[in-house]
């Protein structure tokens, strides 16, 4: 296990240049504990991400080390320290889009329709647990650079068509949306059922007109999710 110190410190060594899945574990580090305020273990790393075998965790944290992203103390559990925000690039590029007024060439961006479902369909946002929602859905936008095309947050689901930067991939926003989630559940505790909020699983698409049909399915699959199930329920990638 880890404990994450992100007290900004700065380096004159130029950074290199991070994998996917090494920006994912960056990033998932950092924004666990702002959301939490404790760090993930190594198994939680492992579940944010996709990954079920720790010795691949342990393997990015390696790499994030070697690159000057992150310093840890091999002898010493709770050790990490992120020496750089991996969100801090996306509000420069946000930023930069703004002022050349373009979704053009280098700043291109993609179009997704995600959708995440809660454990066994509980009606979780409803009422003031929406309206929470909505504000941390949106509150994310602004940090991460995304723009909304819709934004549906029922009761058991949260499906949005969503824009964002290329070298931000569904999982990394589908993990997003759920943190979002969390982040509500903290300030209604009372109407969580169980420890986890979420349905394994989400679905996806770049044909947005597909999204209604995938979101159907993957609601079909959380309705008979067992509650201490690790399984992934329907995810499809188009």
């Amino acid at each position: 296990m880890y404990t994450i110190h992100n007290n900004g410190i700065q380096t004159n060594t130029p950074m290199k240049a991070l994998t996917q899945k090494q920006q994912i574990v960056l990033e998932f580090l950092q924004e666990y504990s702002q959301d939490h305020g404790f760090p993930p273990t190594m198994r939680e790393i492992g579940r944010g991400i996709g990954l079920s075998n720790v010795s691949a965790v342990r393997g990015h944290l390696t790499a994030l080390e070697k690159k000057g992203y992150i310093s840890k103390d091999s002898d010493k559990a709770r050790s990490i320290r992120v020496l750089q925000s991996p969100s801090v690039f996306s509000r420069f590029k946000k930023k930069l889009h703004e002022i050349a007024r373009t979704d053009k060439g280098v700043f291109h961006r993609v179009v997704y329709g995600i959708a995440v479902a809660t454990r066994g369909r509980n009606p979780f946002f409803s009422g003031e647990a929406n309206e929470s929602m909505v504000h941390e859905l949106d509150k994310r936008a602004v940090e991460h650079g995304w723009n909304f095309v819709t934004k549906n947050v029922e009761p058991d689901y949260v499906a949005v068509v969503i824009e964002v930067w290329p070298n931000h991939s569904p999982e990394l926003v589908a993990r997003r949306i759920r943190a979002a989630g969390d982040s509500v559940a903290r300030q209604h505790p009372r109407k969580r059922r169980g420890k986890t909020l979420w349905a394994d699983g989400y679905a996806v698409t770049t044909e947005i007109e597909r999204l209604d049909q995938l979101l159907k399915l993957l609601l079909e699959g959380t309705k008979t999710e067992s509650k201490g199930s690790d399984r992934t329920t329907d995810q499809e990638q188009i």
